[in-house]
């Protein structure tokens, strides 16, 4: 059965006298959350009805830390954690300090019994990135991938670092080593696969030809140059890599997915509650019964 409470004293016992007195005269008629027990993702219904009296004090209703009006109904969809929706009267009545009365609280459980996990290592994302990243910059022309190619790394907090170490060289006007470090973030929630790309940043190193240096304008045409490969690059990020991880996992997830639903006695639709990546657990993905 739910913990609920209601009636509470003001939670600061810095309030005024006045103001306590003024809070104890707000009247709570009802006040229901339904269910108050959720699977990851579901959706609750809060609906109160609060009698506020006139005072010398501006009162105000909130649920969960938002005002609201004193009578109404509202929904609220819930993550993966326990939540207590919270109805108090307030008073902010400056410089007095803030005042409030809890009315009424309740727990509401978030039911993930029915969740699976399914653990994959990190080279998942990372060999599938760096055989792609070797690939599109070993087209020859006149941009040569360094021997070993690119690096791509797991980090901590969904982080993948990668860099990509190429040699330019355009005949008869300039050479030059670049090493392009790219970031990229992966998270999951809620059915939605989240990839971006924090960092986008090529450093090159020029080496003008002396018929362009002796204009003594190297610095000037390197660093136009530098700008150009920055904007070209965050092009390829924004237009080709991003969407290709994603599509990546994505594809992982709804593999993953269909498994659970096939396996499911009950025949019943899943979804990605949560994804996490990172170095030390590879690419975790959480699936659960849709709400109902």
């Amino acid at each position: 059965m739910a913990d609920v409470r209601g009636g509470l004293e003001p939670e600061n016992s810095i309030a005024t006298q006045p103001e306590k007195d003024a809070l104890k005269k707000v009247k709570l008629n009802s006040f229901t959350v339904v269910p108050t027990t959720v699977a990851p993702y579901g959706t609750v219904t809060a609906t109160w009805d609060v009698t506020i009296p006139n005072t010398e004090f501006d009162i105000v209703l909130t649920l969960h830390g938002q005002p609201v009006d004193a009578t109404g109904t509202k929904a609220f969809k819930l993550a993966t954690q326990r939540d207590s929706f919270a109805l108090a009267a307030v008073i902010n009545d400056p410089p007095l300090p803030f005042a409030s009365r809890i009315l009424k609280s309740v727990p509401v459980l978030v039911n993930s019994t029915d969740c699976q996990d399914e653990d994959l290592p990190a080279s998942v994302v990372t060999v599938p990135l760096k055989d792609a990243m070797d690939a599109a910059f070993s087209g020859g022309g006149n941009f040569t991938l360094k021997p070993g190619g690119s690096t791509v790394t797991a980090g901590s907090d969904g982080l993948v670092d990668i860099h990509i170490p190429i040699t330019i060289e355009v005949p008869d006007w300039f050479d030059a080593d670049m090493d392009i470090h790219i970031q990229l973030t992966i998270t999951g929630a809620d059915g939605h696969v989240f990839v971006a790309a924090p960092v986008v940043d090529p450093q090159v190193h020029w080496s003008l030809l002396s018929n362009l240096a002796s204009f003594g304008c190297t610095d000037a045409i390197g660093l136009g140059m530098t700008k150009i490969s920055y904007a070209f690059l965050e092009r390829i990020v924004d237009n080709e890599i991003r969407p290709a991880v994603t599509q990546k996992i994505e594809d992982q997830v709804n593999s993953f997915l269909t498994t659970l639903q096939n396996n499911d006695p009950q025949k019943r639709t899943f979804f990605m509650s949560t994804l996490i990546f990172s170095a030390q657990r590879g690419l975790l993905i959480t699936g659960c019964p849709k709400p109902a």
